[in-house]
């Protein structure tokens, strides 16, 4: 095993070991069950979009994906507030370069959903971010006093809703998928002409890609790739 890696969501962490180029998923836990010492090893990596588990990361020696690294595979000279850049963001834009021809975009459809664009000369140029489909349930049920929290659904139930489960998930899912388009739709109008790659990964893609066309279906390493590609650029130049 060369790194194992760390993909730290708000949801679920990911663990995978690197080993000559390939990614082996090892293990996929709650966040809230996350203990990296049960996964510790000589060389790790991570990218964490929580604090707490970050520091526990890096006191146990991980490598933290950030913003803040000297040299990169990401170009972030475009970007007013680099420092801000989240390390799943940067993993994604770095995955990207890794896998294919540039220009391209990612959207990962998880408990947020984030675009990251990054143009032909590899500079991360932004993108977007926007509640998914179960924040945007839990938003419904935790701040009015009525609305009960709905499951996740594979499709969106037909207009118009005559019960409260049903009217929740057109409003939710039917307006999660519209502002995505409507996202895409202002990216096309700024780079009109160009040919942009799209991919699309995260646990809620499938839905999103049933009604969106033109996306490569990345599998659940695309983000691990990115960390990968960052733990192997950052051994490269520390020689």
């Amino acid at each position: 095993m060369d790194c194992r890696l760390f993909n730290v969501g708000n949801t679920h962490v990911q663990i995978a070991d690197l080993c000559s180029g390939m990614i082996h998923p090892v293990a996929k836990v709650p966040t809230s069950e996350f203990h990296p010492e049960k996964f510790a090893a000589p060389e790790m990596a991570a990218a964490s979009v929580v604090p707490a588990l970050e520091e526990l990361l890096r006191h146990a020696g991980a490598l933290i994906v950030s913003p803040n690294f000297a040299r990169g595979p990401v170009d972030l000279s475009l970007m007013k507030t680099p420092e801000t850049l989240g390390a799943d963001r940067l993993a994604n834009a770095a995955a990207l370069i890794l896998s294919g021809p540039l220009p391209a975009m990612c959207i990962d459809f998880g408990t947020a959903i984030n675009l990251e664009f990054v143009d032909s000369k590899r500079r991360m140029r932004g993108g977007a971010i926007l509640p998914g489909r179960l924040l945007l349930r839990r938003a419904l049920h935790d701040y009015t006093a009525k609305l009960p929290l709905t499951e996740l659904r594979s499709d969106i139930p037909d207009f118009p809703g005559n019960n409260t489960v049903d009217a929740i998930d057109i409003g939710v899912d039917a307006g999660a998928l519209g502002a995505v388009r409507e996202v895409l739709a202002r990216m096309e109008k700024q780079f009109a002409g160009e040919s942009i790659r799209r991919v699309a990964c995260g646990g809620d893609a499938p839905f999103f890609l049933r009604e969106l066309p033109g996306f490569e279906f990345a599998d659940d390493t695309f983000t691990l790739r990115g960390i990968a590609g960052i733990w192997q650029h950052q051994k490269r130049h520390s020689v």
